[in-house]
């Protein structure tokens, strides 16, 4: 008999404890660790819409009309799991690049196929959890960039996957940020940030 804990029992027993929460309760499972978050406030969701926005007009969807092929698809709160990483979680935003490993089918509501980046809008609620195990599973998971963006403070951080870890990579506290994946698009902090 083993002594080791079955974790991938675990991590289904969490995953069925998130499917039977009632409709809107936002419950996550980050690196086998169970979350529960309330609704955002509207200066989140403001700056969270924001993004997608701007992401979606200058790269996604929404750039150089309907006859044009987007390599990015842009999505607000899809939810993705890793069992590989025991994380079944609700990004903010995360982008799909075509080109690279695809987008998720469009029928799909639970999403195994990772995105290459997230953004975090930071909360008083969430902060903790969005700089540290959310960051590290995110890492984990694959994903190439993670941006945390604060509505408080007027600031982005963008980290980069190093060898399955987020590492720092640039700041932003005024005017605008071009870096990656969207090292082209320029990210005016007033226009993401204007509630």
């Amino acid at each position: 008999m083993s002594t080791l804990p079955d974790l991938a029992s675990h991590f289904h027993a969490l995953e069925k404890l998130a499917e039977a929460e009632p409709e809107g309760v936002t419950a996550e499972i980050v690196r086998g660790v169970y979350l529960m978050s309330p609704r955002p406030r509207v200066r989140h969701a403001a700056a969270q819409v924001a993004f997608a926005r701007i992401l979606d007009s200058a790269i996604g969807r929404g750039a150089g009309g309907p006859s044009r092929q987007p390599d990015w698809l842009f999505l607000i709160e899809p939810e993705i799991r890793s069992e590989r990483s025991w994380t079944r979680c609700i990004p903010d935003l995360a982008g799909w690049r075509r080109s690279t490993s695809g987008w998720p089918k469009p029928d799909e509501s639970l999403i195994e196929l990772m995105p290459e980046w997230v953004l975090e809008v930071l909360s008083p609620t969430s902060a903790n959890d969005d700089r540290g195990p959310r960051l590290e599973a995110y890492g984990m998971m694959g994903i190439g960039w993670a941006w945390l963006a604060d509505p408080d403070a007027k600031t982005i951080e963008t980290f980069v996957n190093v060898r399955g870890s987020m590492n720092p990579d640039r700041r932003a506290e005024a005017g605008a940020l071009n870096a990656a994946p969207f090292d082209t698009v320029a990210v005016r902090l007033d226009d993401v940030f204007s509630f």
